[in-house]
């Protein structure tokens, strides 16, 4: 009997030849596919109105950023576990000051997928971090039009850190 090795393990050969066409190549093919889109229609509706709003506060608009480029793991017996728990996730859309991207405001885009339980209780971990590091963070509801003006608002009034001002206009 022929015990297989995972074929994804890189640089080690696969031992199947049913996976692989040739010595030593990997068809990547059979494990992945490409995905054409980085983000929903929903996401890119308002990620436009976003990109706006932030020009206007000399803003950088940043989407899909991974928890891990927000957060990081202290150096204690559980930063495995703590890393495994924020590793497979991201965030929707973050911004930064301009100057020198500093991390100012995360936001969630909330659509229906969020009433389900796996999200809810995703959403509540979020929660909790954020609040618990003092990271500013908002939720907004998906929908078809998005008020400029009101955004703005809303981000203006939620970005807390009192070294940073953003004039209120």
């Amino acid at each position: 009997m022929k015990i297989l090795q995972n074929p994804l393990m890189i640089g080690l050969p696969p031992s199947s030849i049913d996976i692989v066409p040739s010595e030593g190549e990997i068809r990547y093919k059979d494990f992945y596919k490409a995905k054409r889109y980085l983000i929903s229609l929903a996401e890119l509706n308002f990620y436009n109105v976003l990109c706006e709003v932030a020009k206007d506060l000399n803003l950088v608009v940043f989407s899909q950023v991974s928890l891990y480029s927000i957060v990081e793991t202290k150096n204690t017996p559980y930063k495995n576990i703590a890393f495994n728990k924020i590793r497979a996730k991201s965030i929707d859309f973050v911004l930064t000051d301009s100057k020198n991207c500093r991390i100012l405001l995360c936001i969630e885009l909330d659509d229906s997928s969020h009433n389900y339980s796996n999200r809810i209780e995703r959403d509540k971990f979020i929660d909790n971090l954020f609040y618990n590091l003092k990271i500013d963070f908002i939720r907004i509801n998906v929908s078809t039009y998005y008020n400029k003006e009101l955004l703005k608002n809303k981000i203006v009034n939620s970005i807390k850190f009192e070294d940073y001002y953003i004039t209120k206009n």
